[in-house]
């Protein structure tokens, strides 16, 4: 083997091995401020909610829309009682298990479901 295929080789091998372990490590890091399953549902619901709101303002200018996005999801993280940081690390720690979001995700869509059928 030529020698700039193989330092070339070793190169990617060991960037695929330094992504893997890091990889690893984030994803058995629990934080200390994780947001349990059932709170992130409705956060997540309120965060559609808020969003579907925000949509309805967009047909106004951007820095009205803009204030509307910072006052709900801050008034989202106050209902909770959360911080922007507690929300993130949670939010970053659900998403790599995929079974979990997937689940949060589902129960976030039956809630909405549910809400729509009532106020119809």
């Amino acid at each position: 083997m030529k020698p700039e295929k193989l330092i070339y080789f070793l190169f990617l091998t060991l960037i695929f091995q330094f992504s893997c372990t890091r990889q690893i490590e984030k994803e058995v890091l629990l934080p200390d401020d994780l947001i349990p399953k059932e709170e992130m549902v409705n956060i997540i619901v309120d965060l559609r909610l808020y969003d579907a709101i925000i949509k309805t303002k967009q047909k106004k200018a951007a820095t009205e829309v803009n204030f509307y996005k910072y006052y709900l999801h801050n008034s989202i993280l106050e209902k909770y009682d959360i911080t922007r940081e507690s929300f993130e690390h949670s939010l970053t720690y659900y998403l790599y298990d995929v079974e979990v979001m997937d689940e949060i995700y589902a129960d976030a869509i039956t809630k909405l479901s549910k809400m729509k059928s009532e106020a119809e």
